[in-house]
């Protein structure tokens, strides 16, 4: 059997994603969540400096959606097609978007110019964006794509609490449920479920 191990810091966020498809899939790894503090000592081990990073049998592989998307070939929760990969593809890409844009206003060091770039997207983008990403859940039938569960359900359901802190709206479930339907059904998987009732407790 392989040797596997996720690296990436003590919250669930994009590391979650990872967990989560393994765990779904009954693939055993190693959980190596990373202090704050001990990163700067770790980072130049890492490929790109950075984390998630999923190691098998000692190589290390880096970025989240290279890793999802590898993972969901490897388990049968891609496409059939090409087609069906480039939908996929388009729709995690339109929810990461959502959350990067929030996620540069989130961090904003200046509260001034914090207050007016969100504004912004409060009246211009998040209106759009959150009623297209609704829509795009509910035209198939409660996923991210193809009307199935494929892996972009589980960045979706890895990063929803992330999302809500990084948009600063804790309010999302109610103004779109479908969010959190999407998420809690990934969460509520058999073996998801038992990952995540042993996974130590934190924010996002």
């Amino acid at each position: 059997m392989p040797r596997t191990i996720v690296y990436y810091f003590p919250e669930r966020a994009l590391g979650e994603c990872i967990r989560l498809l393994l765990a779904y899939r009954g693939e055993e790894f190693i959980d190596r969540r990373i202090p704050h503090e001990d990163w700067p000592e770790i980072k130049h081990k890492m490929p790109f400096g950075e984390m998630p990073v999923l190691e098998i049998d000692g190589k290390k592989y880096a970025q989240s959606l290279a890793i999802l998307r590898y993972l969901g070939r490897k388990h049968g929760l891609s496409g059939q097609d090409l087609e069906e990969d480039f939908e996929i593809d388009q729709n995690v890409y339109f929810y990461t978007d959502v959350w990067t844009r929030g996620g540069y206003v989130y961090h904003e060091a200046n509260e001034e110019a914090k207050a007016a770039n969100m504004a912004e997207l409060v009246k211009n983008y998040y209106p759009f964006a959150l009623k297209k990403l609704d829509e795009i859940i509910k035209k198939n039938n409660g996923h991210l794509a193809l009307g199935k569960l494929t892996w972009a359900d589980f960045l979706f359901a890895g990063m929803y609490d992330c999302v809500k802190v990084k948009l600063q709206m804790p309010d999302l479930d109610k103004k779109y449920p479908s969010f959190k339907k999407l998420a809690d059904s990934v969460y509520a998987l058999p073996r998801c479920k038992a990952y995540a009732d042993k996974a130590p407790k934190t924010d996002y």
